[in-house]
């Protein structure tokens, strides 16, 4: 998996006190700042934290470890992963006090503005933090006043998944990078009698804001400018996106119960065999070669976009409102630990997600720490993947905003729409815009 990215990347970072600090921060073992048992044992009471219910098992051992290093108790509460949402919400209402929480990352600024969460700014070792991590993934972290509003639970990157063999067969040279050359294989491989229906990706209604950005940017295309306001109705190779991905789905290119299909089926997909492509999250390889099926050892990752970009994702944890200094601290240093480094400088944490699922995080020394490198299975090329998270991909601050829920939630079914021939590419680029500037102009929710 190499990449070659002539053009100049360029990402936010936290306005002029970040510029230039990365290299000085990343040629630290031990961070200052990182957390201490001793600093912040003045704080002697019981933390609160909300998390989401992937491997549920692993958060408590996670958090027990670091109460069991002279750190403070850690009350845990674990709720579904599908409704965590308008749960944690009719929490915070209601007058909750959570300490430390998982959230989606288009919830956080949302939370910080409803007095939810706290800025992070000034904290002990967060701008460390903040220059420890690759540039193109900052702007998910802070806002554009520079305030910093989370720091990482995970990251991935949407890759190409695909079966080698399967290329081999059709006669297929080259991984296909770009859109063109996506459809175009797949035409192939259908006609070489490989897959009738060679191409999957989770297009339920409520990812399709994800591919939304993903196949924006493999075509270049900026979807939102600094502002918010969106700019890609104004760039005319959009609707040639929206034509592409209708004709994959039109053309049955892509298998027609797409729309409803879950990842867990997918992945069974291309392990069985019945597909050769899958764009999703870098880490669903692990679940397709965990499933041990016919093909599953055939499949392997690669970029998309070609010389543009992919979309970067990642969920977030945020600091809540808390009045008490030593208990701030107290919950800072377990933001810091489950986010980023251990007291040791090690990504201790991270490393056990990643030997869990292949689950990533946006620092460069992650994927060069021999434990981490130890804990992915040996079928991840760290190295092509840690070039995507620098220069092969970006986020897009925008899903931040306050407002981006609400757009979000209107994404799946102006797509869906389209897909099912009932609106136009152009139709589709206008309900979209207007969705966008809607959403700005107040929640309807």
């Amino acid at each position: 998996m190499t990449i070659d990215h002539n053009k100049t990347r360029t990402g936010m970072d936290r306005r002029s006190f970040l510029r230039g600090s990365t290299a000085a921060a990343l040629g630290l073992a031990i961070v200052p700042g990182l957390m201490s048992s001793t600093a912040h044992a003045a704080f002697d009471g019981t933390l609160d934290m909300l998390a989401w219910d992937f491997q549920p098992d692993m958060i408590k051992v996670l958090v027990e470890d670091w109460t069991a290093q002279g750190n403070a108790g850690v009350d845990l509460a674990v709720i579904p992963n599908v409704g965590y949402s308008p749960a944690i919400q009719t929490r915070l209402r209601g007058g909750d006090r959570i300490d430390l929480f998982y959230n989606f990352a288009y919830n956080s600024q949302k939370f910080i503005d409803e007095g939810w969460a706290t800025t992070l700014n000034g904290l002990p070792g967060v701008d460390d933090l903040l220059a420890d991590m690759f540039e193109s993934a900052r702007a998910r972290h802070v806002n554009a006043a520079g305030d910093i509003i989370s720091i990482p639970y995970f990251s991935a990157v949407h890759t190409l998944h695909y079966n080698e063999s399967y290329l081999a067969e059709a006669g297929i040279e080259n991984v296909p990078a770009t859109l063109a050359e996506i459809y175009d294989a797949s035409v192939k491989l259908r006609e070489a009698g490989v897959a009738e229906a060679p191409y999957l990706a989770y297009w339920v209604k409520e990812f399709c804001e994800e591919y939304l950005h993903t196949y924006l940017l493999n075509e270049g295309i900026e979807a939102f400018d600094a502002a918010g306001k969106p700019i890609f109705g104004d760039d005319p190779r959009t609707v040639g996106v929206f034509e592409w991905w209708q004709k994959m789905y039109r053309e049955g290119l892509a298998p027609s119960s797409v729309l409803t299909d879950d990842p867990g089926k997918l992945s069974n997909e291309m392990a069985q065999g019945s597909a050769a492509f899958y764009v999703l999250h870098h880490y669903f390889l692990t679940s397709i070669r965990a499933l041990e099926g016919p093909q599953s050892a055939n499949v392997k990752l690669a970029p998309i976009g070609g010389d543009n970009y992919t979309l970067q994702i990642g969920e977030v944890l945020q600091l809540g409102q808390i009045d008490d200094e030593e208990r701030r601290l107290a919950a800072w240093d377990l933001a810091k630990y489950y986010g980023w480094k251990d007291s040791e400088g090690k990504f201790t944490v991270f490393r056990s997600w990643a030997e869990a699922a292949g689950l990533a995080a946006p620092y460069p020394g992650f994927f060069t720490d021999p434990d981490v490198i130890a804990a992915f299975a040996d079928y991840y090329d760290l190295d092509g993947l840690s070039e995507i998270f620098d220069s092969g991909s970006k986020v897009v601050p925008a899903r931040t905003m306050p407002w981006y829920p609400d757009f979000q939630a209107r994404v799946g079914d102006v797509i869906h729409a389209m897909l099912l021939g009932q609106a136009t590419p152009q139709e589709t680029v206008d309900a979209l815009t207007a969705a966008a500037n809607a959403a700005q102009s107040g929640p309807s929710l």
